[in-house]
């Protein structure tokens, strides 16, 4: 199951870094593909609802359901990510470091039931963190532009 973290350091205060992060409207300027969120379980933003993500991928749709597993404003959201190839647990932890100075720490795991996923999956990781990494230093320069 391969593991990754990758961590920003961005120049505001952890509510407002909070409230970027979690403004879903606003998902789709920092996430790599996003296009969309539904609704499909559950009250918004509490542990066991769930929801339909959206993303498009080298022009194919790719229909993620999400699972809150942790939300502790402004500090934790966790969520597990279900697709037919493989799942994700992800948890986005912030930490204030100073008055003005927030940490955001992505951390990503992966895993399939399938046997060639489990084969493949340590080779897509450099690039699942890569792309992990992009997207935060745009969340980040979206955070500090606001």
């Amino acid at each position: 199951m391969p593991k990754y973290s990758v961590t920003v350091e961005v120049n505001r205060p952890i509510e407002e870094a909070w409230d970027i992060y979690m403004d879903e409207s606003r998902m789709g300027e920092w996430l790599t593909g996003y296009r969309g969120i539904e609704l499909i379980e559950g009250e918004p933003r509490t542990v066991g609802s769930k929801h339909k993500i959206l993303f498009e991928d080298r022009g194919k749709e790719l229909v993620l359901i999400e699972t809150v597993t942790a939300f502790d404003p402004p500090r934790e959201f966790a969520i597990d990510l279900d697709h037919e190839l493989m799942n994700s647990s992800m948890s986005t932890t912030l930490e204030r470091i100073g008055p003005d100075r927030t940490r955001l720490v992505s951390t990503t795991e992966t895993r399939s039931s399938k046997l060639l996923w489990k084969i493949i999956l340590p080779f897509m990781t450099p690039q699942m963190k890569k792309r992990n990494r992009g997207d935060l230093e745009k969340l980040k320069a979206m955070i500090e532009s606001s």
